[in-house]
């Protein structure tokens, strides 16, 4: 099919204290203090839940971007990742937000944050039937997505 990505942004020189300059003088652009801060929601999923219930420290990925592209070293990243990513106050608050926003006792929530974590594997799907048919799925595929019909290809 000779199709080609090009990938625009991978030629562009990006620095996020540039863009975050150009953003606040030019737009009045107010900085939240972390990535994705800017939604409670999302302040709270990425600093306080993902950490404390699963063990997941999304700052660790976004470090790690910026090292790789020269604007941060490794010890600068190790000595931020130490650090809490809220203060506590702010977990505090969040917490108790989005426990009134989605209509949970303080006891629900906390039965909720220290079950088992489950994934998608956990309740019942297609996902078996699809994982053992992924080779005739794969073979379909190539079929529907070629130029040629079908009916052509399994011609004797």
């Amino acid at each position: 099919k000779r199709i080609n990505e090009l990938r625009l942004l991978y030629f562009m020189d990006y620095r996020k204290e540039d863009a975050k300059r150009i953003l606040k003088e030019e737009l009045g652009w107010e900085d939240y203090g972390g990535k994705h801060y800017e939604s409670i929601y999302t302040r709270f999923i990425q600093s306080y839940l993902l950490p404390k219930k699963f063990n997941i420290d999304k700052r660790k990925v976004h470090f790690s971007a910026l090292i790789r592209s020269g604007q941060m070293t490794r010890d600068e990243a190790l000595k931020k990742i130490k650090k809490p990513p809220i203060s506590e106050e702010q977990a505090r608050e969040d917490r108790e937000y989005v426990i009134k926003k989605l209509g949970l006792t303080e006891e629900e929530f906390e039965e909720m944050l220290s079950a088992e974590p489950k994934t998608f594997l956990d309740y019942p799907s297609y996902y078996p039937i699809i994982k053992r048919l992924r080779v005739p799925i794969r073979v379909a595929y190539k079929f529907a997505s070629s130029s040629t019909p079908a009916f052509l290809l399994l011609k004797d």
